[in-house]
């Protein structure tokens, strides 16, 4: 076994694996801090992650796969929710882009890049945390960012949630419809299949949208579709 501790949102884990590539994955995240919780990976968890596949293909690997399922799980108890989106910081406001798989939403954060340069600062590409902390919410990074492995350990006071839709034309509004939103959110972050987690995450989620703004996008893949969300969306965010 391969034993190494990571801090993730704050929290130290130790983390029993049985491949050093696993560590590798993690390695923006190693901590030699005291660890609250102690993580050790079975043949059956991975087992367990082929399996849970629809499509027969995993994260990366089972074992990183598997980890990142078994942190999540977890992580509820902690008021910490795995969403499924990009996020990144613009001055000390985080925001978080989703969409369905394929839509396009690490390129629009691309095209956000270009357009604002130093201005953004990637916190992660495809998994990043929320966490429910006091009264506010707090958007951190995570090992598991992407192919692209665009991330930094970093976390941010999240000022509102993008989602994003592919168009013919470049147009956003303000979302209202708390049902609506609630039902967007709930395909995008993770819930354990644990029925007492679950409901918990489920909980988290109602407090997430009391707390935030929520936006949708329709955008080209088009440099131009990044100046419109930053001065219709992310200029008035951060005033």
């Amino acid at each position: 076994m391969v034993t190494f501790k990571i801090e993730i949102a704050d929290i130290v884990i130790e983390v029993n694996a049985f491949n050093e590539t696993t560590k590798k994955y993690c390695s923006d995240f190693l901590s030699n801090k005291d660890s609250k919780y102690t993580i050790t990976m079975t043949h059956e968890d991975l087992i367990n992650e082929v399996n849970e596949s629809s499509n027969g293909k995993v994260y990366v690997n089972e074992e990183i796969s598997a980890l990142y399922r078994k942190i999540a799980d977890l992580f509820v108890e902690e008021n910490i929710l795995v969403v499924h989106g990009s996020s990144f910081k613009v001055g000390d406001k985080a925001f978080l882009v989703t969409a369905r798989s394929g839509v396009g939403k690490s390129t629009h954060v691309n095209n956000l890049k270009e357009y604002l340069k130093d201005k953004l600062e990637y916190i992660n590409d495809d998994k990043p945390l929320l966490k429910v902390k006091d009264n506010d919410l707090i958007l951190y990074s995570s090992p598991w960012n992407g192919k692209e492995r665009r991330g930094n350990n970093i976390s941010s006071k999240l000022s509102s949630i993008i989602f994003l839709n592919r168009g013919k034309e470049n147009t956003y509004r303000k979302l209202d419809n708390k049902e609506d939103i609630y039902f967007r959110l709930l395909s995008q972050i993770y819930l354990p299949k644990e029925k007492t987690k679950r409901e918990k995450a489920l909980k988290i989620i109602d407090i997430i949208l009391k707390r935030i703004n929520f936006y949708e996008i329709n955008v080209t893949k088009d440099i131009s579709s990044a100046s419109m969300t930053y001065e219709r969306i992310i200029k008035n965010e951060i005033k």
